[in-house]
């Protein structure tokens, strides 16, 4: 069997150039697939622009291609399948198992994002976790707190079990404006009005 390797973007295109795929090429294309996933090619693209006709022994074999494609955790993606073939895999309803594309482009277009957050959670990866956490808290800047009083520590503090029945608050009209005038006002209240100076 005829047949070219390339490699685009770690995705290895393996090119039919037979125009009928049929028993004769069965053994080759079996040996050719399994020899591209022990070199570490899981992800394979199979190109059948140049096939015009196939038979039940090519159907197989693509079928075969997935399978030990999906064992070794990679992609079999078929592109540029004539109609024929096409309709015989419908016949099979393979058309819905098997990742089939119009070209080779269409892949790249779709795989390229997926690389790429790919690439990146890698190089995420290998960045160890407290290196992470270190530089969070050099960025951190520690906030202090004021000391509370002693005399505040030593008062115990008792759960009852029934909750505290809140006196009515009288409902004056100075009441209802000073609450207004609280909800309107936002951001940080001024400095001469924490410290009261």
């Amino acid at each position: 069997m005829k047949s070219s390797i390339n490699t685009r973007k770690e995705l290895t295109i393996l090119k039919i150039e037979e125009e009928v795929f049929d028993f004769r090429h069965g053994d080759t294309f079996r040996k050719s697939i399994e020899n591209l996933i022990r070199e570490n090619n899981k992800n394979l693209i199979i190109d059948f622009s140049q096939v015009k006709a196939i038979d039940s022994n090519g159907i197989s074999s693509m079928l075969m291609t997935h399978q030990l494609a999906n064992q070794s955790h990679g992609l079999a993606i078929f592109v540029s399948l004539c109609q024929q073939i096409k309709d015989l895999l419908k016949l099979t309803n393979l058309d819905k198992q098997l990742y089939i594309f119009a070209s080779i482009n269409e892949v790249m277009t779709l795989i390229e994002p997926a690389m790429k957050s790919k690439r990146g959670a890698r190089g995420k990866a290998q960045v160890q976790q407290y290196e992470v956490i270190d530089e969070i808290c050099d960025d951190i800047d520690l906030i202090s707190v004021p000391d509370l009083p002693d005399e505040n520590l030593d008062e115990v503090i008792v759960d009852s079990e029934e909750p505290d029945e809140l006196p009515e608050e009288p409902k004056s009209s100075d009441t209802i404006t000073e609450k207004e005038t609280a909800t309107k006002k936002r951001g940080r209240p001024k400095k001469s009005e924490e410290t009261g100076k």
